[in-house]
């Protein structure tokens, strides 16, 4: 379970120069939360997408749809007291804020690619390439203990 921000589900639904790693995140952890106001700034994307981008209503309408139909039970909401000490503690907006105490709350990642929000939280806020990278490596590791269990068979080298 990993907290997604706004621009992680836009890359997911707007075909684009990221749309390929952000699959292979949903690949290594489909189960991604948001807090509540999510909706506002997906909405504010698909807006600036229409209005300055050329894509149809009904194409916005139909990826708010399926975006909402991917998170519908993944909504959740940082302590509002949190959330405001952290963006004071962190230097960052309240609204990234909501990301990043919700991510602290839970005890998971927030995936950004906000280079900013790395600086400013780092272990918190991770790229979707060393989020990648850490699922691989813990991966690599469980393979590897595994072969050492009592009990398991392991070849004679003599």
């Amino acid at each position: 379970m990993i907290v997604v921000d706004v621009n992680i589900l836009a890359f997911h639904f707007i075909q684009g120069e990221k749309t390929e790693r952000v699959k292979a995140l949903r690949a290594v952890d489909a189960e991604w939360v948001v807090p509540e106001f999510w909706l506002v700034e997906f909405q504010s994307i698909l807006w600036k997408y229409v209005r300055f981008g050329g894509m149809p209503e009904g194409q916005a309408l139909d990826l708010l749809d399926r975006c909402r139909n991917l998170i519908a039970s993944n909504e959740n909401t940082p302590v509002p007291d949190r959330a405001l000490s952290d963006a004071i503690a962190f230097g960052i907006s309240v609204y990234d804020a909501q990301y990043i105490s919700l991510a602290k709350q839970l005890g998971i990642a927030c995936i950004t690619e906000d280079t900013l929000l790395h600086k400013a939280c780092p272990g918190l806020a991770l790229s979707i390439n060393d989020y990648i990278a850490f699922r691989s490596d813990r991966s690599s590791l469980r393979e590897k203990r595994k072969s050492y269990r009592p009990g398991s068979k392991r070849s004679n080298p003599s």
